[in-house]
């Protein structure tokens, strides 16, 4: 009976957890509105989904209300660590291009400037941000709104960053390790880098901020031959492919281990996930505290 009890309670807080995980996250449609200005149209994304068909949004307008499709999962996966009671993410959208990345290192993923056509159409850019959650997603919306009852645009999630440590505080002189995970899922197989099945080669860099300028510490291709510029700092990165899926979806690690954080070292970093014409990228704020406002935090008081 108490194992039939202690099943029953595992069940209910896997639910509750399940649950708990946003079904529509409250956007903004940012666009230029021209003389340097910024016009905001609300929009909304709608990501858990069950039998029931999407409530009505009068309010939107139909290409600005998302129902997305996750292959992948990711989005979800982003906000299972998120806290129940933490206000929502901060979301922006807005469109985007594709295009072949500009550095000379990442050449070798697109071997030709033009874009192909299974990437022809809309794209949308997503980003999210909290001090739980960094995120950066590429969503391929169809062409027309879905009648279901409620007029909603059917969206693809194809290119999704994030990280779970947007704002981490690291002790001057330990290490600092900052994840990263990603995931791509192709529009179709042709629309993969190469036409052997598995997942394709990518390139990853992080770079500081520091006047304005990003400042490249570590830059990696997997899957790719040729030169990429040294590390700096000391820097690492586990950059890889999780899964090995014929045809996707797949998952990625991109986590940056920098040793021995120094104050100088301090600011914002910039992760940016690179595929053939589509770019994903994230921020980060670290905080490098010395061993006296460490003692300081109220927590490590209490604790002691």
């Amino acid at each position: 009976m108490k194992r039939v009890s202690l099943l029953l309670a595992v069940a209910l807080g896997l639910a509750t957890a399940v649950s708990a995980r946003p079904a529509v996250i409250e956007c903004w449609f940012v666009e230029d509105a021209g003389g340097g200005k910024l016009a905001k149209k609300p929009a909304a994304l709608l990501l858990r989904q069950g039998a029931e068909s999407p409530p009505p949004r009068p309010d939107l307008a139909p290409e600005r209300y998302l129902k997305v499709h996750d292959p992948a999962g990711t989005l979800q996966a982003a906000f299972r660590q998120y806290p129940r009671d933490a206000p929502a993410p901060r979301c922006e959208m807005s469109l985007y291009v594709p295009l072949p990345a500009s550095a000379k290192w990442l050449s070798g993923l697109t071997p030709e400037q033009s874009c192909p056509r299974a990437l022809d159409g809309t794209w949308l850019m997503v980003s999210m941000s909290s001090p739980f959650l960094s995120l950066s997603s590429l969503l391929r919306p169809q062409s027309e709104p879905q009648p279901e009852p409620a007029l909603i645009t059917m969206a693809t999630a194809v290119l999704t960053v994030f990280t779970h440590t947007p704002t981490p505080r690291i002790r001057i002189g330990q290490d600092a390790l900052l994840d990263l995970s990603f995931a791509y899922m192709p529009l179709t197989p042709k629309a993969a880098t190469s036409l052997a099945p598995g997942p394709p080669p990518f390139g990853l860099e992080w770079r500081r901020q520091h006047l304005g300028k990003g400042h490249l510490l570590l830059a990696v291709t997997p899957g790719l031959n040729g030169q990429v510029p040294a590390a700096r700092e000391g820097a690492v990165a586990f950059a890889a492919w999780d899964d090995d899926e014929p045809w996707g979806p797949w998952t990625g690690n991109g986590t940056f281990w920098l040793p021995a954080v120094k104050p100088s070292q301090e600011g914002t970093y910039l992760a940016t996930v690179h595929l053939p014409y589509l770019q994903g990228q994230i921020t980060l704020e670290l905080a490098v505290q010395t061993a006296y406002l460490a003692t300081q935090n109220p927590t490590e008081k209490k604790l002691e």
